[in-house]
């Protein structure tokens, strides 16, 4: 009887450190800025089931490190109006006041695929990087 008690508690601590883990490691968006970056903000909201969730962040960091950002989050499309207007690529509405991405998308660098329920941009604008991924 002890054994099998044992083995409950493991298994229930490693699905406790599991969850801990997912909760308390920065996103991969927020590891991946340069170690000088500062000012940073992030949003994050997610469906209580399902993959559906957006991010957003904002951080202050140097514009020669930017091509290197977004090269650690595979983002290495440039977004071009006419070729990827249909993809339906926009900066979302965050619910914080931080958030004021730059209006065009001309430029950004972006992740997605045609008929693909994701996708995931980011700019450097005026001294600071901003980053978007949604997912539906």
């Amino acid at each position: 009887m002890k054994r099998r008690n044992v083995g409950c508690l493991i298994t229930l601590g490693a699905i406790l450190f599991v969850f801990a883990g997912f909760w308390m490691v920065p996103s991969r968006a927020r590891r991946s800025l340069p170690w000088n970056a500062t000012d940073i903000h992030e949003f994050y909201e997610a469906a209580r089931f399902g993959s559906d969730f957006k991010r957003c962040l904002k951080a202050k960091m140097e514009e020669r490190d930017f091509d290197a950002y977004a090269t650690r989050l595979m983002l290495t499309e440039i977004y071009d109006p006419g070729r990827h207007a249909d993809l339906g690529i926009h900066w979302g509405h965050c619910e914080e006041s931080w958030w004021d991405p730059p209006e065009s998308l001309a430029g950004v660098r972006f992740e997605s695929s045609k008929g693909e329920e994701y996708f995931a941009i980011a700019d450097w604008q005026e001294g600071y990087v901003y980053f978007y991924v949604l997912s539906w």
